[in-house]
């Protein structure tokens, strides 16, 4: 299953930080390209690199505004200090961006290093990461969902406890999903760091809420499946989701996307270039 991505409400956003009260010309939209990069290597897995581009326009964001932003004409070079290759393009309609870079020859690894390399337009962005060891789940409990100091009928939270490695900090993002739908989306809360954590073992609540004008509802129901993706990823892409999500579910409203977000690729590229690893994870909610 393919998870589901905000780069395409980022990129809106940055397109709209860059409005100006004016005609704008083609040169001037040029200029203002931002390469926006989310790329993750995986244990056992290919890499897969997705880009597009911020632009400045002229009042209006429509499809083909975006269909434009799509980079399909990069050089992306992948190496692992041993073998070096030159993604090629791949298509994914499900998703945004639709097309992406795949790698063919070399797969994740534990503690392996990985240097990426993207050329466009006479511009070169270089980035590292290497691939973080796997979460243990030690049990998974679950509590009675409350809302407001009220207990909320029918409903429950689910509580993971977590193995804590205390040699090295760890991170995480957290999907989830009903096993009827077919994207993953972003759990509450989302990213989670053992910065703080000196305990061997630490516990996660986990929740799934759909926010409606102004307030949320939780999703997991009892008698309902679940599936939740724990995934330890690279400490640049935490940094990136924690600028640009917080501790909420959604996009920060009326951040500033702008040099404020940090990220592990050169020559002011945004997003972030992560290894990771995942653990599944499927239940059912019990009474």
């Amino acid at each position: 299953m393919k998870e589901v991505v905000l780069l395409k409400k980022i990129l809106i956003l940055l397109i709209t930080l860059t409005v100006i009260g004016c005609s704008i010309s083609n040169s001037e939209i040029e200029k203002s390209d931002k390469l926006t990069v989310e790329g993750q290597i995986r244990e056992g897995e290919f890499t897969e690199i997705f880009l597009s581009n911020s632009i400045l326009f002229e009042g209006v964001i429509d499809s083909l505004t975006v269909a434009k932003s799509v980079e399909s004409k990069a050089k992306i070079t992948l190496t692992n200090g041993e073998v070096t290759e030159v993604l090629t393009l791949k298509k994914d309609d499900s998703r945004f961006p639709f097309l992406f870079y795949r790698s063919n020859l070399i797969k994740g690894e534990i503690d392996a290093e990985y240097n990426l390399t993207v050329n466009i337009r006479g511009k070169e962005f270089n980035a590292h990461t290497k691939i973080p060891k796997v979460a243990t789940v030690e049990d998974i409990t679950f509590l009675q969902a409350q809302k407001d100091g009220l207990i909320t009928p029918g409903v429950k939270n689910v509580r993971l406890l977590i193995r804590n490695r205390q040699e090295q900090t760890s991170y995480y993002k957290i999907l989830i999903k009903n096993e009827n739908e077919s994207k993953f989306e972003f759990a509450s809360p989302f990213i989670v760091s053992t910065e703080n954590v000196f305990t061997e073992t630490f516990p996660i609540i986990v929740n799934y809420n759909r926010f409606t004008s102004g307030s949320k509802e939780s999703l997991l129901f009892v008698g309902e499946v679940f599936e939740i993706k724990l995934i330890a990823i690279a400490k640049a892409q935490f940094d990136f989701w924690k600028k640009v999500r917080g501790e909420e579910s959604d996009i920060i409203e009326n951040a500033a996307f702008t040099q404020e977000v940090p990220s592990n690729i050169s020559n002011g590229a945004f997003g972030y270039w992560s290894g990771e690893n995942v653990t599944a994870i499927k239940f059912k909610i019990p009474k």
